[in-house]
C-alpha cells in the first residue's frame, strides 16, 4: 500500500457502504399478527402482484401509502403510449384540415385519459 493510501485510510472512520439511517427511522420495532391460512395466502398473493415483500406491503397498507401492481404500471405505460400516438394523429389531422379524424382522435384521447384515471384509483 502506498504511503498516501495509508494516510487516507488512517484518517477515515467510515469504511464506505451505505450511510447509516437516523435512529428514529430505523425499523427496530416488531408487531405480531395472526392470520388465517386464507388471509395469509391473500396477503402473499397481493404482495407478489405489487412486487413488494410482505412486510413492505403490510406497512404500506397500514400507513395508507399507495400500492400499485406490476400489471397496473404496465397497463398505464401502454395507455400513455397509445395516448401519445393518438395525440400525434389529432395534431396532424387538424393541421391538414381533416376535422372528422381530429374529432375522433380527441374523443379517443379523452377515453384513454379516463382509463388511466380509473387505473390510478384501483386498490386505494
Amino acid at each position: 500500500m502506498s504511503e498516501q493510501n495509508e494516510q487516507q485510510s488512517e484518517g477515515r472512520q467510515n469504511k464506505g457502504g451505505r450511510p447509516r439511517k437516523d435512529p428514529r427511522n430505523r425499523r427496530t420495532k416488531r408487531y405480531g399478527l395472526r392470520l388465517s391460512p386464507k388471509e395469509y395466502e391473500e396477503i402473499q398473493d397481493r404482495s407478489e402482484r405489487a412486487g413488494l415483500s410482505v412486510a413492505e406491503y403490510l406497512r404500506r397498507c397500514a400507513l395508507g401509502k399507495p400500492i400499485s401492481t406490476k400489471v397496473e404500471k404496465k397497463t398505464t405505460e401502454e395507455l400513455n403510449r397509445i395516448g401519445v400516438h393518438l395525440n400525434q394523429i389529432a395534431h396532424r389531422a387538424s393541421s391538414e384540415d381533416l376535422p372528422d379524424v381530429a374529432s375522433e382522435a380527441e374523443t379517443a384521447i379523452q377515453e384513454v385519459r379516463a382509463l388511466i384515471d380509473q387505473i390510478g384509483q384501483m386498490d386505494r
